[in-house]
């Protein structure tokens, strides 16, 4: 629980030391430009991207011999993004798992196992276009830029090597065990046997290769949402190539793991990078704080909508 309530207490202690940085005039004459159509689009893009995201998780759950509809795929991941954006402990995820359970009576492993896999796609793509980016753009002669940008470089191939590793078959179940005894409480833990022995065999039907389909659907999804984050750069009227907007927002979306609704991070990471192409710091703030009202907020509010088409009613949860 202090884990959870630290990230929270670390995000907004980044995110006031930030908003002292800049001049917060400037930024809210800047933000009232923005272009009220591009930003609807961007929302309507953002939503699109979660019903390529339900279609991918459904091919995920046919690989495991489960027949799952999308719509019922794009809702039940509607209503995981809306308790993974309002909970500190991401408990989207779960939710899923709890939905698989009640709606296929799928066991808890077995559908941790489309869940990870889900979660991964997504994440092995952001580290690849965030990556390719840092690899591509010149280095800040600011030394304190530099050091930030050198130790995104670290972090990023720690958590490539990490994945890759976790598709190994043998290496990947060591690891995905130790992750698995670790994220269950100390009451259950004498179920973990059973429930991993459950989650290895369902991550057996993904070693195949029709798992280029879903692949294939993740860079479609994604070419959406970062289509859907140009749309605000140009309703800003900035100045910048959805090229650096993909590899901007994908390292952008890596580190606003680390706290709650990437408070702080968001705006450190868009200052940083946003800089490297001379957009001022109240730009990039600005940007930032619309990214959080439209991809957060407003679209929080859209998944809380879809959520009421399939309200969660378990029975054995």
């Amino acid at each position: 629980m202090w884990k959870r309530f630290l990230v929270i207490v670390v995000g907004i202690l980044l995110f006031l030391l930030v908003l002292r940085s800049v001049d917060l005039a400037k930024t809210w004459d800047i933000l009232k430009q923005a272009d009220g159509k591009l930003c609807l689009l961007s929302l309507i893009a953002l939503v699109s991207m979660i019903y390529l995201k339900g279609l991918r998780w459904s091919l995920l759950l046919k690989m495991q011999g489960q027949l799952y509809s999308v719509w019922n795929c794009f809702l039940v991941y509607m209503v995981s993004m809306y308790w993974g954006n309002i909970t500190p402990g991401r408990a989207g995820d779960f939710i899923k798992v709890l939905y698989l359970k009640e709606d296929l009576n799928v066991s808890t492993g077995a559908g941790m196992a489309s869940v990870l896999v889900d979660r991964v796609l997504d994440l092995y793509l952001l580290l690849v276009l965030g990556g390719a980016g840092i690899l591509m753009y010149s280095m800040p002669a600011d030394p304190a830029s530099l050091k930030m940008v050198l130790a995104v470089k670290v972090l990023f191939a720690i958590l490539i090597a990490l994945t890759l590793l976790a598709f190994n078959k043998k290496i990947g179940g060591l690891l995905l065990k130790a992750a698995f005894q670790r994220l269950m409480k100390q009451e259950h833990r004498e179920k973990t046997d059973k429930l991993f022995e459950d989650f290895h065999q369902g991550m057996e039907a993904f070693y195949k290769p029709s798992i280029f389909a879903p692949i294939l659907l993740s860079l479609a999804a994604y070419a959406l949402a970062f289509w859907a984050c140009f749309l605000l750069v140009q309703s800003l009227g900035l100045t910048i190539s959805i090229f650096y907007v993909t590899f901007t927002i994908s390292v952008v979306n890596i580190v606003s793991l680390f706290t709650l609704l990437g408070l702080g991070t968001r705006d450190m990471a868009l200052q940083i990078l946003f800089g490297l192409i001379s957009i001022t710091k109240e730009q990039a703030e600005a940007y930032s704080l619309l990214l959080f009202f439209v991809g957060t907020i407003l679209f929080t509010l859209i998944c809380f909508l879809f959520s009421l088409l399939k309200p969660i009613r378990f029975k054995n949860s």
